[in-house]
């Protein structure tokens, strides 16, 4: 390691508040400098700043291929997100430059975030807030379109960090939990979350709530699509907190228009951000957030630890962990 090695924090002000900012900077590890660069910056000026740079950290997704070649000196790529759908892979891969996730640093807060969701939906709480703000009291008006969470089946759909955090907080609710994920987990995991695995059509056909949390990839691009949503209970939820291009949305909309599906809890859409003339928005059966989930202020501190622990881990020669295959 070099005396001063260079990180640069590619980030914007939508995404990184500035307290953010001046907390990353409190976290530097000794023998690092850390460099803003919005991600706004004109390419001339970014590419200067990317070939000397040492580390780099942030939300690089807007990261051109040019922009990328210029960071020849890069070591690791460290993301401060969980997925990784927007980075040019292949490029870091032909450049032989790790790229790390974030360890699942937003887990818990996106776990919740699905959690609140499938209450959200079950209660019909924003219908209830609105109307209640308005002057109208809809006192049981939908009692029989409410359900409580405890004894139901729950399938979830990804059965990483954050899957497994929504099966830890289904466990106080006492529910059968399913999962549906390529790779099974041990049976002392299974046994730790009373989760059992199922194939994706035995999950659909079986759950009263079926919450997304797979990574965008190319097969699980439209992996919910119109066959699958057929599949499911008409008294069934959908929560999606993963990506928007998971789902189908046209198909969805015309699930949840036609009550195929009692409703649904969307933070993610297959544009963003959301194009306020979305069909989805219309309906009066779906509870929707800005693509907020993981997006706390605890989930902070593990990000940025995480991240400047990683970075610390390949300056010392030792291998980065969490890098994406």
């Amino acid at each position: 390691m070099t005396d001063t090695s260079r990180i640069i924090f590619l980030h914007s002000k939508r995404s990184v508040p500035q307290e953010i900012i001046e907390l990353a900077q409190k976290k530097v590890p000794a023998g690092f400098s850390l460099e803003l660069l919005d991600q706004t910056t004109k390419t001339a000026e970014k590419i200067k700043h990317f070939a000397e740079a040492d580390y780099i950290l942030g939300y690089p997704g807007d990261m051109s291929e040019e922009e990328i070649r210029a960071a020849k000196k890069c070591r690791l790529l460290q993301l401060i997100s969980a997925g990784y759908d927007r980075i040019l892979m292949p490029v870091w891969r032909e450049l032989k430059v790790p790229v790390a996730s974030n360890g699942g640093a937003n887990a818990i807060a996106v776990a919740e975030h699905a959690m609140l969701l499938m209450l959200a939906v079950s209660k019909w709480l924003p219908h209830s807030h609105m109307a209640l703000r308005q002057g109208e009291w809809l006192g049981h008006a939908k009692v029989l379109q409410m359900f409580e969470l405890r004894g139901k089946t729950v399938g979830i759909v990804g059965f990483g960090h954050i899957g497994r955090e929504v099966a830890r907080c289904l466990l106080g609710f006492q529910t059968t939990t399913l999962y549906y994920d390529v790779a099974r987990a041990s049976p002392a995991v299974e046994q730790e979350f009373k989760a059992r695995s199922v194939s994706l059509e035995e999950l659909l056909r079986q759950s009263d709530l079926v919450t997304v949390h797979t990574p965008l990839l190319p097969q699980t691009r439209g992996l919910i699509g119109a066959a699958q949503l057929a599949l499911m209970k008409p008294t069934a939820i959908f929560i999606n907190t993963s990506r928007g291009p998971i789902v189908d949305e046209a198909a969805l909309y015309e699930a949840l228009k036609a009550k195929r599906i009692m409703g649904a809890g969307l933070d993610v859409f297959a544009q963003e951000p959301v194009d306020p003339q979305n069909p989805l928005l219309q309906l009066e059966n779906v509870v929707i957030t800005p693509h907020n989930a993981g997006a706390t202020y605890d989930t902070w501190f593990r990000r940025l630890d995480f991240a400047f622990s990683n970075i610390a881990r390949v300056a010392r020669g030792e291998a980065p962990t969490y890098v994406i295959p």
